[in-house]
């Protein structure tokens, strides 16, 4: 009987626990994180002032609802934060909180989970919907994306999530002014290291607003002392000024007016990458190999060099023998890259190593049977067989269009 007792009143108390609404947790910030550890729960912060008419209809019409009581007691602690008062303002401004009510949801380390805006007065569905999607319980949909974006959501995180969204929906990569926005979203005491410090730096393009932020703290960017980075950052503004090449010459010339170190390399690189360009394939590994002897190898070598080796009509067999282990990667990958096989097997031969080419070509023999009707790999496919046949591999051409 009295187990029964028991149970009837433990059963009333949790009926009540839900029909009463919201149940809000007493105590201080640190022992509202063990609770949330101890019951391995979130955590759901309201930001109020007391002079705030949204935050008292929340507190009245919202969460005092049986259905809302029902999931926020469920799956946070739910923790009430007066902006202005005792530790309020210091956790506000940690959360970055810029208008009432601001409802926050976060792990029980103290850490945000919902990059959506989360401002003002909501209704029951709205309410619940947004701890749904704070806890991965509701799909983000593009609409959603869009509708955060539109209302002036920009959020470092969310808006990492939304160019992506973008990018899978429309296909459309952010834009200079976008990763503007990234950059400026996070706090000014961040941005001079790690990746906010990369963006400004790889996203600068002479007269842009990256450039003007690089141009007046040089001493905030150490890549520009490395040769190569410096070298590669400069030629990313050459050759986006290539869609207008009319005023390449202003770009280089205002470019080394303010980074005079490295100019004239960068400029030297640039001049010998154009040859790809004009099908000068053969000159231009010639000139890239003679660049890479004086200074190094620069940034993104293997882009600039691998297919003109691959087209080039003539190649010196030192070249090709240097080039080929640029494929080795993706030859001993899993899953093989076959592009990389015909890569390797072609230089090898025009290295004069036509046995290792023969050997190569026998390992692959049964790998390249997956390509046979394949266009997209017909050349590498080809450069295996004629290799086993032992006729000598044609160099690589593209369909003229």
């Amino acid at each position: 009987m009295k187990k029964l007792l028991l149970l009837a009143v433990a059963s009333l108390i949790s009926l009540n626990t839900f029909s009463q609404g919201m149940v809000f947790f007493q105590g201080t910030w640190e022992e509202c994180k063990a609770e949330a550890k101890k019951e391995n729960k979130k955590i759901f912060i309201d930001f109020y002032t007391k002079w705030c008419g949204p935050c008292r209809a929340m507190a009245k019409n919202v969460f005092p609802l049986p259905a809302v009581g029902e999931f926020y007691n469920q799956y946070f602690i739910n923790y009430k934060v007066d902006a202005e008062v005792g530790d309020g303002p210091a956790l506000a401004k940690q959360y970055e909180v810029k208008g009432f009510p601001t409802f926050i949801y976060a792990d029980a380390e103290g850490k945000s989970i919902y990059e959506g805006s989360s401002i003002g007065a909501s209704d029951e569905e709205g309410f619940l919907r947004l701890g749904r999607l704070a806890l991965g319980l509701e799909e983000k949909t593009w609409a959603w994306y869009e509708e955060e974006y539109n209302n002036g959501n920009r959020k470092t995180e969310f808006l990492e999530a939304f160019f992506n969204a973008r990018m899978a929906e429309k296909s459309m990569p952010p834009s200079p002014d976008d990763m503007w926005d990234l950059y400026n979203s996070y706090p000014e005491s961040e941005r001079w290291e790690g990746k906010p410090l990369q963006i400004a730096f790889w996203q600068a393009r002479y007269g842009n607003q990256f450039y003007e932020l690089v141009k007046n703290n040089k001493d905030k960017f150490p890549l520009l002392k490395d040769s190569h980075n410096a070298v590669g950052w400069i030629n990313s503004s050459l050759y986006n000024a290539m869609r207008e090449p009319e005023k390449l010459d202003e770009v280089f010339n205002g470019i080394k007016a303010d980074f005079p170190r490295y100019a004239d390399q960068a400029k030297e690189l640039f001049d010998a990458d154009q040859l790809r360009f004009n099908s000068k394939n053969t000159e231009h590994v010639v000139q890239m190999m003679a660049y890479k002897e004086k200074y190094g190898e620069p940034l993104q070598f293997d882009f600039m060099v691998g297919s003109s080796a691959l087209q080039a009509k003539q190649l010196k067999p030192e070249h090709a023998d240097f080039i080929r282990a640029k494929y080795e990667e993706g030859m001993n990958s899993e899953p093989v890259h076959f592009f990389s096989v015909g890569a390797y097997i072609y230089l090898s031969y025009k290295a004069g190593k036509t046995e290792e080419a023969k050997d190569v070509a026998q390992r692959f023999a049964k790998e390249a049977e997956k390509y046979k009707d394949s266009k997209k790999s017909a050349w590498a496919y080809n450069t295996v067989q004629k290799v086993l046949n032992g006729s000598e591999p044609q160099p690589l051409s593209y369909p003229k269009h």
